[in-house]
């Protein structure tokens, strides 16, 4: 088994947070995927699917850091 298939089957670990603009965001630490939601339940529901529901697998962003898809 090669190290990158390997590694497409370890659930990813997700940051929830609010951007700038208030919005809620969900992403994973390797930047992989993420989204933007109407709430933080939106937001913690995608991750928690994403992350195969895997405990310790998504923590929060303190309310002074903004969030941002791309970085």
């Amino acid at each position: 088994m090669s190290n990158l298939h390997a590694s497409a089957d370890v659930p990813h670990r997700f940051v929830v947070g609010r951007d700038g603009d208030g919005h809620w965001i969900a992403r994973d630490e390797q930047g992989l995927t993420g989204g933007v939601f109407a709430d933080r339940n939106a937001a913690v529901r995608f991750a928690a699917m994403e992350s195969d529901h895997r405990a310790g697998a998504i923590r929060f962003a303190p309310p002074s850091v903004r969030l941002s898809l791309f970085g």
